[in-house]
């Protein structure tokens, strides 16, 4: 058992290795390779001394790191959040969140105060915080619908509202994009009940989904200012928990 995870874990070490020098070799930076890689060897060994369940994914090259635009959500930038991951929670980690492919990316640090950026296992996240929203696991949360990705828990009642972001590349090239471009941030809402996820993105879809509401919402909503396509966060889940409200108790 023990010869076969040293066996296990020199394989580790050497697909991690194989994987720096391969992101090298792609920006331009394998000068001087007979050095860098006894370096990448024992930044291999580090990394792997670390906490092991966080670390568990791959290393991250950016696709299209010249593109206009960024695939992350709230930028190109690592901000500070936290993840579950198989029910143990990591507080205080540098995290991105790429739309395009609905992947979460940390950097770690390693033993020597380098970083390196590690594409996590979406199958073993259970749920992360990020610019303070909370996102969940669509396969782990809808165990019986076909889907996938990272939702944004808003609201939790008699139901469930989620928002779902997006950006895409576009594969324009010109003056203006001679690398292509990211669209810019896409969003739709969608509420969770018996068992069904029903997209209600367009105000209309809101208003028919609580028929019996409709003149009660429009007004809240003109209350209080509420561009439901624009909402904040903290706007959508206050309009959620009046929709909920109103309706538990006609």
């Amino acid at each position: 058992m023990m010869s076969f995870m040293a066996s296990k874990m020199a394989f580790l070490k050497f697909v991690f290795t194989f994987l720096m020098m391969f992101g090298l070799i792609v920006f331009g930076q394998a000068q001087e390779l007979s050095e860098q890689v006894e370096d990448l060897y024992n930044r291999s060994e580090q990394v792997y001394s670390t906490d092991d369940l966080l670390v568990n994914g791959q290393i991250y090259i950016p696709a299209r790191p010249r593109a206009k635009g960024s695939p992350y959500f709230g930028g190109k930038q690592f901000v500070e959040g936290s993840v579950q991951i198989k029910g143990r929670q990591f507080k205080g980690v540098l995290l991105k969140y790429n739309l395009e492919n609905q992947r979460i990316i940390l950097r770690a640090a390693l033993e020597s105060g380098k970083y390196v950026t590690i594409l996590l296992n979406s199958n073993l996240i259970d749920h992360f915080t990020i610019d303070g929203q909370y996102f969940i696991n669509a396969v782990s949360f809808f165990e019986d619908l076909e889907v996938s990705g990272f939702y944004t828990l808003v609201y939790e009642g008699n139901f469930t509202f989620l928002v779902k972001y997006e950006k895409t590349f576009r594969a324009v090239y010109d003056n203006q994009t001679p690398e292509g471009s990211y669209t810019e941030l896409h969003s739709d809402f969608f509420i969770f009940e018996d068992g069904k996820l029903e997209n209600i993105t367009k105000k209309k879809a809101l208003l028919n989904y609580f028929p019996l509401h409709k003149k009660e919402i429009k007004s809240f909503m003109r209350k209080y200012k509420i561009q439901y396509k624009k909402a904040s966060v903290t706007e959508l889940n206050q309009l959620m928990n009046y929709c909920d409200t109103i309706s538990a108790n006609k």
